[in-house]
């Protein structure tokens, strides 16, 4: 088959051990994906999207919204899944537009908070429009954003690009993220209108920039070969096995509420802060020392997942609470080390799943892929918050339910890595 632009289609899971990584051209600007992921983690934060926490502190301190709204207004986000399974639905063509869509949204709703807080709106109807910006801003990323980016970045990137993008511009977007975190938290109510302000400005010029983002033409229903309309393109069982490796991780692992659990379990008195930087860093760390020559994917998230499960071990044998040297120490440097590991794993599925579709499936293989690792990962903090309630009374156990669940579900992941068949094939 002969795509419209005249390059040869590859079909998913069909690459031989010979080919290249990079066989697919480049056909766009790394810098312009750059710019766009390097500001998303903060223009999220902003926005409220998976529980930000710029807007946490804005709601909370600006405009004067109870914790249980907030809570709530967050579960609403779920509404947008059964949207977003829909929206797999869409064609690669329309991604730029859905994106720069996306961002001219993303801006006006930062206006709204900014002339929110500017206002000096506490409490009140007028507060509640914060809630209605986050709902919408996560239906504007689940409807708009998920179908567009990682899709457009298989088309336009060559692998080690594309793994450049989603591994550097994560880690410098985790820096800029929390540095905007710390200078909203302690700045007034200018500075963080002006903040929200900057954010929708950036947005703004994002979008305008996303013009030059590639994507494939708008095919012409006479043009296109009848033998093309009869392949219906399926996703490959490669595909299907990382949607498994992806809900075992999120349903099975509660890492994100370890600094819960350190506060009311493990280590009560801890320096949380300093406990949510190794945690943080972990990942970061990761993220910038992520080498995209990797061909054999599949092998490397398994060896990390058995990173994962021996320090899931050590932090399971350490004594609570934690009050010696030694025992601090294991607990940090194990932390960090799942920290790690975790964002390897993630890092490995999601380029494992780049290089297994083509631009007849990449729209649909992740956009279901963002469904299953979001809406598995929120029903496993659920399920992890329950267990740190039960924790709580049980701190004198060898091991206590969270700990019993973060060492079964670290072995569960290993598990689902460990077909041959998913770890050997070389550019898988």
């Amino acid at each position: 088959m002969t795509a419209r632009n005249g390059t040869r289609r590859r079909r998913p899971g069909l690459r031989s051990s010979s080919e290249d990584i990079d066989e697919v051209p480049r056909r766009g600007r790394p810098w312009r994906f750059f710019a766009v992921a390097l500001t998303m983690p903060t223009l999220g934060s902003a926005l409220g999207l998976d529980g930000g926490a710029i807007f946490q502190i804005a709601a909370v301190e600006d405009l004067g919204l109870d914790p249980k709204t907030i809570g709530l207004a967050f579960a609403l986000g779920m509404l947008s899944v059964p949207i977003q399974i829909l929206a797999a639905r869409l064609p690669l063509w329309r991604a730029c537009r859905n994106l720069q869509l996306f961002l001219l949204v993303a801006a006006v709703e930062c206006a709204v908070l900014a002339l929110l807080v500017g206002l000096d709106v506490v409490g009140g109807g007028f507060a509640l429009i914060a809630l209605a910006v986050t709902i919408t801003a996560e239906i504007n990323l689940s409807v708009l954003y998920a179908p567009s980016w990682q899709p457009l970045l298989n088309y336009g990137l060559a692998s080690r690009e594309r793994q450049w993008v989603n591994a550097r511009a994560r880690a410098a977007g985790g820096l800029v993220v929390a540095g905007a975190v710390l200078l909203y938290g302690s700045g007034g109510p200018v500075l963080r209108t002006a903040m929200f302000a900057v954010l929708g400005a950036v947005a703004l010029l994002l979008a305008v920039a996303a013009r030059g983002i590639p994507a494939p033409d708008r095919p012409v229903e006479r043009d296109l070969d009848a033998s093309l309309l009869e392949d219906r393109p399926t996703l490959s069982p490669a595909m299907r096995r990382i949607y498994l490796i992806l809900a075992v991780a999120g349903l099975v692992t509660a890492w994100p509420l370890f600094l819960v659990y350190a506060d009311k379990v493990l280590w009560p008195g801890a320096n949380l802060g300093m406990l949510g930087a190794v945690q943080l860093g972990g990942s970061l760390l990761a993220a910038a020392s992520w080498r995209s020559g990797h061909t054999n994917l599949g092998r490397y998230a398994w060896q990390a997942s058995l990173v994962l499960l021996a320090a899931t071990v050590a932090l399971a044998v350490v004594r609570a609470p934690v009050d010696g040297t030694a025992e601090q120490t294991v607990t940090v440097v194990a932390l960090a080390l799942a920290s790690a590991a975790n964002f390897t794993i993630l890092m490995a599925m999601l380029e494992r799943a780049h290089r297994d579709v083509d631009e007849t499936t990449s729209v649909r293989a992740m956009t279901l892929l963002d469904v299953v690792a979001s809406t598995s990962m929120q029903v496993g903090l659920f399920v992890g918050g329950l267990l740190v309630s039960a924790s709580i009374d049980r701190a004198d156990w060898l091991l206590d339910p969270y700990r019993i669940w973060l060492v079964a579900g670290t072995a569960a992941v290993a598990v689902s890595l460990m077909s041959p068949t998913f770890r050997r094939t070389p550019t898988d």
